[in-house]
C-alpha cells in the first residue's frame, strides 16, 4: 500500500483499495488471450509476503515469487534476475496502481521486445514509469534514486547509454495520491472504463465520504 494515499483514505480504506486494484490486475492478466499476442505468457506476481496468498486470491496460471531486496530497484532487478533464469526472452514488470491502464499496452511491449536489444518504458504521468520491459539485463537501470519526477527520463538515459533501443508506450497514471485518486473517480462518475472490483470499491468509498471532491 503506498502511503500517500492516507490521507484521503484511512490505511483500511487504502488497502481495500489496492487490494481491488490487485484483483482486478490478476483477472486481467490472466484472462485468455489477455495481450492479443500469437504466444502464451507466463504471469508471476512478485509481492512481499508470497507465502502468505490465501487459497483461491490468485489462480494457478500465475506463479508466486516473495520480492527481494533493499528498495524498488534492487526488488526490480531481483525480478528480471529470477525470470530470465527461468528462460523466459522478452520480460515485462509492471505495478498494480493503475487500474484503468488498458491491458493493450501490455501487448504492444511484448511485440517490441521481438526486437533485439529493445527497452520498453511505459511513461507515467508522475515522472516514474508503469512498465518496463527488457530482452537483455541492463543493472544500470535498477540502480537509481525513484523518489523523484526524472525516473523516467533517467530510464531512457541509461538504456540509451547502454546501447538499448527504448520504446516509449503512451503515457498514463498512477494512482498514488489524492490528485491521481480524484482522477480516478471523475473517470468512474463519467462512467469510463473502471474493472469491476476497482468499481465496486470507488462506490464504497464514495457513500462513506459523499462530500469527496
Amino acid at each position: 500500500m503506498k502511503s500517500r494515499l492516507s490521507p484521503p483514505l484511512s490505511q483500511e480504506e487504502a488497502a481495500e483499495l489496492y487490494a481491488a486494484f490487485l484483483r482486478d490486475a490478476i483477472d486481467d492478466y490472466s484472462a485468455t488471450d489477455a495481450f492479443g499476442l500469437d504466444e502464451a505468457v507466463a504471469i508471476r506476481l512478485y509481492w512481499s509476503g508470497a507465502d502468505t496468498l490465501r487459497d483461491g486470491l490468485v489462480p494457478a496460471v500465475i506463479s508466486c515469487h516473495e520480492q527481494k531486496g533493499a528498495g524498488l530497484g534492487s526488488r526490480m532487478l531481483r525480478a528480471f534476475v529470477e525470470t530470465f533464469a527461468a528462460r523466459h526472452e522478452r520480460i515485462v514488470i509492471i505495478g498494480t496502481d493503475h487500474p484503468t491502464l488498458p491491458v493493450s499496452f501490455v501487448g504492444e511491449a511484448f511485440r517490441a521486445l521481438a526486437q533485439p536489444f529493445a527497452v520498453v518504458i511505459g511513461p507515467s504521468t508522475d515522472g516514474g514509469f508503469y512498465l518496463l520491459g527488457l530482452n537483455e539485463l541492463y543493472p544500470s537501470l535498477f540502480d537509481m534514486d525513484y523518489s523523484h519526477a526524472r525516473v523516467f527520463e533517467n530510464t531512457l538515459e541509461r538504456a540509451t547509454e547502454e546501447g538499448a533501443h527504448p520504446v516509449i508506450l503512451p503515457e498514463w497514471y498512477d494512482v498514488d495520491n489524492r490528485q491521481s485518486l480524484q482522477r480516478l473517480v471523475v473517470e468512474y462518475r463519467n462512467g469510463g472504463p473502471i474493472p469491476p472490483r476497482t468499481e465496486s470499491a470507488l462506490k464504497a468509498l464514495l457513500e462513506a465520504h459523499p462530500n469527496w471532491f
